[in-house]
């Protein structure tokens, strides 16, 4: 299923769940016969103070005892042990209701539920730290895991006006996707949506759209164009597909506007061979690309000695 069905999908089966739970809440409430005439009262006086206002009609009279039978119904809600809050629905996000729209077009909520749908894992690497806070902790294996995570850091601090292009080398087990994962947890506790992908599901994107219907292309591609940050994990582990593989990275890379973090194993050597010079002219241009070449201890052997 298309991603942004599913989560349309899940948001409506939370609105509507919370919209059960308000119901049957009042449900329980009416069953107390006292309860249910203070609520049919208060309803029947509030219809009427609305009529009469509606034709300029003065409604002091009824705002008194509009008031006391108000007050006389939350006080059996609470002998009953309930609250006028259990008859709002609880909504898991409260600027839309759990429609996943807002007055300026998608819902934070939304986005960040189809970028879930479309990653591997729910989980982002860096166990949901920031760069700084594993700086806190002193989580850095060494002095150039300490120098990395500072400068991701200040990365952090100075997204979106960042380098086009960030792309994190180094050897396996060193602490690139941890980092990528950090950053990522940085930006989204900002507000920023991050779409996080493992290079062989990018690679699954390309191919579903090269297979697609023309009128079902633009919707594979609209996450990859529209978060506000994509990180490319392991890039290189994926299987190179003909026509797909390094045809579609590049139009990502040129067409894309806001900034990508790519991690990969890969040598320049290696990245040139597999990618072409075209998308390797990419990645190392200066005025749009940095490379941070990790060094230091295997973290996933300091991990098991530990």
């Amino acid at each position: 299923m298309n991603p942004r069905v599913l989560a349309y999908k899940i948001l409506r089966d939370r609105k509507e769940a919370a919209e059960e739970a308000a119901r049957c809440n009042l449900e329980r409430m009416l069953s107390d016969p006292e309860f249910a005439r203070l609520y049919s009262e208060c309803r029947k006086l509030a219809f009427e103070k609305e009529r009469l206002g509606s034709l300029n009609q003065d409604t002091g009279s009824l705002e008194s005892k509009y008031s006391e039978l108000c007050a006389r119904r939350e006080q059996r809600m609470k002998e009953l042990g309930f609250s006028s809050e259990d008859l709002r629905p609880k909504y898991r996000c409260p600027v839309c209701g759990d429609t996943g729209v807002t007055d300026s077009g998608d819902c934070r909520c939304l986005t960040e539920l189809i970028y879930r749908l479309i990653r591997e894992d729910a989980d982002l690497p860096g166990n949901g730290m920031t760069p700084e806070e594993l700086l806190r902790a002193d989580a850095a294996a060494d002095k150039e895991h300490s120098a990395l995570y500072k400068l991701l850091t200040r990365y952090a601090d100075s997204f979106p006006e960042v380098k086009k292009i960030y792309m994190l080398t180094g050897a396996v087990g060193v602490g690139k996707s941890f980092a990528a994962g950090a950053v990522s947890a940085a930006l989204m506790r900002k507000g920023y949506s991050v779409l996080f992908l493992g290079a062989n599901k990018l690679n699954d994107m390309f191919l579903k759209y090269h297979l697609a219907e023309l009128q079902s292309k633009p919707e594979i591609f609209r996450p990859l164009f529209e978060a506000d940050l994509l990180v490319i994990d392991d890039l290189g582990a994926e299987t190179l597909l003909n026509n797909v593989t390094v045809n579609y990275l590049y139009i990502l890379l040129t067409e894309r506007v806001a900034p990508v973090i790519i991690t990969t194993n890969l040598g320049e050597k290696e990245l040139r061979n597999r990618y072409t010079d075209r998308i390797f002219s990419r990645l190392m241009d200066a005025d749009n690309a940095k490379v941070l070449k990790i060094g230091g201890r295997d973290l996933r052997l300091q991990k098991n000695k530990s």
